[in-house]
């Protein structure tokens, strides 16, 4: 199967505009952290499989609990990652992620891992290294296709301060096509990361547009619809 990141391939940042439209909306997220903060992250029970949500870029868990809500109304037993702020791919957070993952298998089976924006590409990383603990993968305005340049903002200048080693060889590591059932949610309003790299054009059948602004995926009804659906699409028969 092809690498989805092609040489050709350069991502077009979002603009000025899209992006100031997302710190606008910002606002009302910064209060639902303050009304939320000190909610518990632990699952819920449910008989078709456990369900690890991993949030997005300066966000917790309290971020992804409406949508863990939504999930466990399924049936799933859902997840947070409990490691508090999702600060990127640091040494402590990428051992704690694993290790979150490999306990709730121990207990549960394997996992399907949803992961929004820079928790999706955590959740891609889960399922290279460990392929039997993972059930499948569903990545939400994750620019897994060239990560280090599709950022708002440049990160290559900042690569080589980051505390992981050979943090650009982890970004083509993300990029290379999972050994479990996966898709991907992309919004072409997304005023923070590249669109188009958070889609695989070779695989059409897996990706889903969705009309949310970046900020707002944790919240958006429709967003949830599309992860249950495709939850339900990979269930083993035999539950």
């Amino acid at each position: 199967m092809p690498n989805p990141a092609s040489p050709a391939y350069k991502p077009t940042r979002p603009s000025p505009g899209a992006t100031a439209r997302e710190f606008l909306l910002l606002l009302p997220q910064t209060r639902d952290f303050l009304r939320m903060r000190h909610d518990s992250a632990g699952g819920a029970g449910g008989v078709l499989g456990a369900v690890l949500v991993i949030p997005t870029l300066f966000r917790g868990d309290w971020q992804t609990k409406r949508l863990r809500a939504a999930i466990s109304r399924a049936g799933y037993a859902s997840f947070g990652w409990e490691l508090g702020t999702d600060w990127g791919p640091t040494p402590g957070l990428m051992q704690g992620v694993e290790a979150r993952l490999l306990a709730l298998a121990e207990a549960h089976g394997p996992v399907s891992v949803v992961g929004l924006s820079m928790g999706g590409l955590f959740a891609r990383w889960l399922a290279l290294r460990h392929p039997g603990r993972v059930r499948q993968v569903i990545t939400v305005c994750s620019p897994f296709r060239a990560p280090m340049d599709s950022f708002w903002l440049p990160l290559r200048p900042a690569a080589k301060l980051w505390p992981v080693p050979e943090l650009a060889g982890l970004a083509e590591d993300l990029q290379l096509p999972l050994p479990v059932p996966c898709a991907s949610l992309y919004s072409k309003r997304d005023g923070i990361v590249a669109w188009a790299s958070c889609r695989d054009p070779a695989r059409p059948d897996e990706s889903f547009e969705i009309a949310a602004s970046h900020v707002m995926i944790a919240n958006d009804p429709s967003v949830a619809a599309i992860i249950v659906q495709q939850l339900d699409a990979c269930r083993p028969t035999s539950e």
